[in-house]
């Protein structure tokens, strides 16, 4: 949804809107690359594991890095020292060098839609090609609704949500019941409520409880391809990577990190602060 603009920046000047210091010339940098494939006055991050590939530039470069990464054997480079080199190279990404591309939006929508007129709006929402909202549902100002999203009725998505392409919100959770050998389907008639800066990724689906509801808490961010279950809570500012899969009713506490492909095969309890692998 983003793209790069044309820009100039002296280095002096990065390295101050950063938070950090220059370490050598003071080059005007106008591209942003890979350590790996540096070109001429561009800026790039530098982990301290890969110092060894700062000896092998050979043009004009800005580095973000940490005090102990800095390799004074190589005039080209210019260093812009950091706390937390990663953090701040892509804040000043975000904040200065790039802007949302529309090209993708069928409507920015404030308060109310005529295409969708039960739905409850904040301002300036942006919803994209083939949406469907069903009546009822509620989305914060400054969300993005990507293309090809489905969202079902008893959702309220918070405000500053990213919800991406192909994405399903409150799908049916899978339930039957059986008894003397008949067999019922349980209707998923609970509610989903998403919290103010949530990212959900591509192809995801978070389900619709029969009872009670599924909450995804402030500040969650959920990689794409993740099906999240019905009756789930994920708790503040926590990270769900690729692939993860539980039963229903599991609970994650904040600021938690689930790795790729984990699987809960039992409703558990996840305490805050944790990482699973």
């Amino acid at each position: 949804m983003y793209q790069l603009n044309d820009f100039e920046f002296p280095a002096f000047e990065i390295a101050g809107l950063a938070g950090g210091e220059l370490q050598g010339d003071d080059i005007l940098v106008d591209s942003v690359c890979s350590l790996n494939a540096v070109n001429t006055n561009a800026m790039t991050l530098c982990y301290p594991s890969n110092k060894e590939f700062l000896k092998d530039i050979c043009v004009p470069c800005a580095v973000f890095c940490t005090k102990d990464t800095v390799f004074s054997g190589n005039d080209f480079l210019s260093f812009i020292v950091v706390e937390n080199p990663k953090f701040a190279f892509f804040s000043f990404i975000n904040d200065f060098l790039i802007r949302d591309t529309d090209y993708w939006v069928d409507s920015v929508i404030s308060e109310s839609s005529a295409k969708y007129p039960d739905v409850e709006f904040g301002f300036n929402v942006r919803v994209g090609q083939n949406v469907l909202i069903a009546p009822g549902t509620k989305i914060g100002s400054n969300s993005i609704v990507g293309s090809n999203v489905v969202i079902r009725t008893n959702v309220t998505i918070g405000s500053d949500c990213v919800i991406k392409d192909n994405t399903v919100i409150g799908s049916e959770g899978f339930g039957y019941t059986k008894h003397e050998g008949r067999m019922i389907h349980v209707p998923q008639i609970g509610f989903i409520v998403v919290g103010d800066d949530v990212v959900i990724g591509s192809n995801c689906t978070v389900e619709r409880p029969a009872l009670g509801e599924t909450r995804l808490e402030r500040g969650v961010k959920i990689d794409d391809l993740v099906q999240v279950g019905h009756n789930w809570k994920i708790g503040e500012g926590t990270i769900v990577t690729t692939g993860f899969k539980a039963v229903g009713g599991c609970t994650i506490g904040k600021n938690c990190f689930i790795g790729i492909g984990a699987v809960f095969a039992k409703r558990i309890t996840v305490g805050d602060d944790c990482i699973i692998g």
